[in-house]
Formats: structure tokens, C-alpha cells, sequence
């Protein structure tokens, strides 16, 4: 009994000895374990691809049709099935940009803001309401359409046929006036009459009425002319009136003019007169000399006409003789 107790403690101690020298061994010979790199990021999820939709369009602004991939050609697709697709994606979107759901998303290595998401939401839930809608999307249709091709036919002969319609609208589509967002319903109605009820509220003249009332028209026509013809004829009196005026007091103030160089503005032309203005003349020149001053008196007006009188009154007599 005490041979067998020894045994099995001697094997025992050996199973330790071994358990150990194996321990260490491994210890000894273990690679190192790779510590992770901090700035180490796993690959970011693509949730476009997971709920299996496209990438996000490119433009600044994308379309309706781009948002939820349609084609023109996709119009012609059952209608059951082309609401299920519609239905489909707006669910995935909605996952991924509502403000209360919305996932972490990046996109060319950067995370998208939460302004970001927010309009990209905005432009889905736009898109959605006007795709949703049959007569919409029809009408949303016709205006990508006549954008990209432009008019592939000429207007018809009779100008209030559909066919002209449809080519008046595809002429139009580039201008701002006629954009799918500031007039809808010029692209939803299929004729003029349709127009004009979606754009005036109410049904549009028959042709009873306007032969009814042609002849009001035309005297509403011809009165409206006539008062513009009027108003010209007022206009062009006036101003005829004006020019007139005008014309005279230019023609007064030349005659002003011409009597004041014939009376040599104010001065006189008499020889008298022209005595006169040489003794002012004169007596000025004579003031601007001091030195003579003290020496000569200042000769007097009186006497110089009368020295002026006695030599005219000889020359006459002399001429007389």
C-alpha cells in the first residue's frame, strides 16, 4: 500500500516537472502579440450599398430622376411596379438622412454633416411627393423631355390644336418663366383649355362666346387705340407748344442783343458821345500819373469841348470857303 501512495506521488511530481518545463518553453518561444495601432480604423460601411441603393448623384442640385435613379425610358414600366420601386427607395433613404435615424455616413473619406443630411433629406422628401403622384411625374416627365431633346416637331397649322401646344411648351421649356417649379401646371395640362383652367381657375371661352362678343372686344380694341391717339396728339401739342416758346425767347433776346450793340450798350454813337468817353479815357490815364499831378492841373471838361466846338466850327468854315 505505502508502494503504491509513492508511486503515484512520484508521478504526479513528474506531470508537474513536465506541465512546467512545457510552460516555460512556450513562454520562452512565443511571438510577441501585436499591440493595435490607435489611429487604425476598420474599413467604413457603405449604406448605400447595403440597402442597395445608387450612390448619391453628383450634381449640386439633382433631379427628382437622379435621386431615385429613373430613366426616361423607366416611365413605360407598369405602374404597380414603378410605385414599388419608388416606395422602395424612399424607405432605404429614409434610414439613412432622417434627422431622428439617420446613420453615420462618409463620403470621399469624410463624414457627412448633419446640415448636410438634413437637405439631402429635404431634396428626398421633394422628390418623393412629386414622383408619388402620377399626374406629377407625368408632367415632371414632359419637362425633362422637352429640356433635353427641345421641339421635334413644328406647330400645327390651327393654333389652338394640341400638337401646337405641345410645341409651344417644348420651345419654351428652357425659359425660367415656364420652369417645372414656378409653373406646374403648364406641364401638366395636355391642351390650352387644360391650361388655362389650372392657370385662371375657371373654364376658358367657348367659341360661342367669343363670337358673342367679338364686336365688344373690337370696340373695347378700337376705344383703347383711340384714347392712346389721343393722349399722342396732347402730347405732341404741348411739346409743339414748348418749342414755339422757346424759339421766341431766343429770337427776343437776339433783337436785345443787336439793339445793345447798336446803341453801343448804353454808350452812344454820336460824335459827342464819343468826345465824352475820350475825356473819361483820357482823365483816367492822367489820374494814374502822380508826378504830373503837382505840375499840371487837371483840365476841365467844359473847356476842352469848347476848345473841340471852335476847331470843328472852323474846319466847317474852311470847307465852306
Amino acid at each position: 500500500m505505502f508502494a503504491v501512495t509513492v508511486r503515484n506521488t512520484l508521478c504526479r511530481s513528474n506531470y508537474a516537472v513536465q506541465s512546467a518545463s512545457l510552460l516555460f518553453y512556450r513562454h520562452a518561444h512565443a511571438h510577441p502579440t501585436p499591440q493595435q495601432d490607435p489611429h487604425h480604423h476598420k474599413s467604413h460601411i457603405n449604406h448605400h450599398r447595403r440597402l442597395d441603393l445608387h450612390d448619391w448623384p453628383t450634381s449640386k442640385d439633382p433631379t427628382p430622376f437622379e435621386i431615385f435613379n429613373l430613366k426616361q425610358k423607366d416611365m413605360g414600366m407598369p405602374q404597380l411596379e414603378l410605385k414599388r420601386h419608388i416606395k422602395r427607395h424612399y424607405l432605404a433613404y429614409v434610414k439613412l438622412y432622417h434627422p431622428d435615424t439617420s446613420l453615420t455616413i462618409h463620403e470621399k473619406g469624410e463624414e457627412l454633416s448633419a446640415e448636410e443630411k438634413r437637405r439631402r433629406f429635404d431634396q428626398i422628401q421633394q422628390a418623393y411627393d412629386l414622383l408619388k403622384d402620377p399626374r406629377r411625374r407625368v408632367a415632371y416627365s414632359r419637362y425633362q423631355t422637352a429640356r433635353t431633346r427641345g421641339p421635334t416637331y413644328g406647330p400645327a397649322q390651327h393654333g389652338y390644336t394640341k400638337e401646337h401646344f405641345e410645341a409651344y411648351r417644348a420651345a419654351n421649356a428652357q425659359r425660367r418663366q415656364y420652369d417645372f417649379q414656378n409653373n406646374e401646371e403648364f406641364w401638366q395640362a395636355g391642351t390650352w383649355e387644360d391650361y388655362y383652367r389650372m392657370k385662371y381657375k375657371r373654364e376658358p371661352p367657348t367659341k360661342e362666346e367669343f363670337e358673342k362678343n367679338k364686336y365688344k372686344i373690337l370696340a373695347g380694341v378700337i376705344a383703347f387705340g383711340a384714347l392712346g391717339f389721343a393722349l399722342q396728339i396732347v402730347n405732341t401739342y404741348n411739346r409743339t407748344n414748348e418749342m414755339l416758346l422757346d424759339s421766341q425767347k431766343r429770337t427776343l433776346k437776339s433783337m436785345h442783343d443787336l439793339n445793345e450793340h447798336s446803341d453801343n450798350f448804353g454808350q452812344g454813337n454820336s460824335e459827342a458821345d464819343g468826345l465824352r468817353r475820350f475825356l473819361v479815357s483820357r482823365r483816367t490815364s492822367l489820374k494814374s500819373k502822380k508826378y504830373d499831378e503837382d505840375t499840371e492841373p487837371e483840365p476841365n471838361d467844359k473847356e476842352l469841348l469848347v476848345k473841340y466846338a471852335k476847331k470843328r466850327v472852323g474846319q466847317w468854315d474852311k470847307a465852306a470857303d
